[in-house]
């Protein structure tokens, strides 16, 4: 019980790093503070959330093809891709501000309903 309570945390502050190097990222005013917000805080959070929710898998034993599971990888890839996009250029846009924050946001509801495959047992 103690290892999953310290992966449920170590996953935790990963979502705060990532959540927080997003929110770096958007109002960063200049360039080079972007891409250390990415670079520095959202990418290192990102590896931390995976790492710990692999091992969460490992630990509760559920399969990696639960949607819940499946959705919040392409979701939180399609979101650090839009990150690092913006961190590339000069300028932020309206639509790649959407393309990281939305899928993040989905991200946080899967992580917290986790939907399943229909009449599959936990």
């Amino acid at each position: 019980m103690l290892i999953y309570r310290l992966l449920l945390l170590l996953k935790f502050v990963g979502v705060v790093l990532y959540g927080g190097g997003l929110v770096g990222a958007l109002v960063a005013t200049g360039s080079l503070e972007r891409k250390r917000a990415v670079h520095a805080i959202a990418s290192p959070g990102l590896v931390v959330t995976w790492t710990a929710g692999y091992l969460l898998t490992l630990q509760l034993n559920v399969a990696l093809t639960e949607p819940w599971v499946l959705g919040g990888l392409s979701l939180s890839l399609v979101s650090q891709l839009a990150l690092v996009a913006m961190a590339t250029r000069e300028r932020r846009t309206v639509v790649g501000a959407l393309l990281a924050a939305v899928p993040f946001f989905c991200v946080l509801v899967l992580m917290i309903f986790r939907p399943r495959w229909p009449g599959v047992e936990p």
